[in-house]
């Protein structure tokens, strides 16, 4: 369990056959890959689903930035959280690991592959997730870790 009000989910209408393929739309429901295991394992298979996942992080960040734009402060929880979800799926399963929730901000900070001080900023976004700092902080995240999985593929590390 994790100790972030944005990272609190439940997989009970999740049925065990739902995680044995990859569908990108299950990440609504948090974690479900890495949590509910003995099923799809996106970490073994990044390279060939991350265009889902950034697509999926664009669509997300469109709306967050609309609702910012209104300061709809508190409809941007969903979208907040959803980032949130993509942004810790792509960290995690780009360094070949499951997500790990269980003392998070130490297993970021053990990644290899990870932008600086990704622990730090991801935990003021946890502390925030609704606010507009918040936002910019997951889309610079986002951005970063983008760029390093285009030079992990270019060096063949992925």
């Amino acid at each position: 369990m994790s100790k972030y009000d944005v990272l609190q989910f439940s997989y009970d209408k999740l049925q065990p056959d739902e995680i044995k393929a990859w569908d990108v739309l299950l990440l609504e429901a948090g974690f479900p890959y890495d949590v509910l295991g003995n099923g799809y394992e996106p970490w073994r298979n990044f390279a060939s689903i991350q265009a889902e996942l950034w697509t999926e992080w664009a669509a997300t960040a469109k709306l967050a930035e609309e609702k910012l734009a209104k300061r709809q402060t508190k409809e941007l929880k969903q979208d907040m959280q959803k980032g949130i979800i993509l942004f810790l799926s792509i960290l995690f399963w780009s360094n070949k690991k499951s997500v790990q929730l269980d003392n998070l901000l130490a297993e970021i900070q053990s990644l290899a592959h990870k932008p600086v001080n990704a622990d730090e900023r991801i935990g003021y976004i946890l502390n925030r997730p609704n606010t507009y700092p918040a936002y910019m902080q997951l889309k610079s995240l986002m951005e970063e870790q983008k760029k390093m999985i285009a030079k992990l593929i270019a060096l063949k590390r992925l």
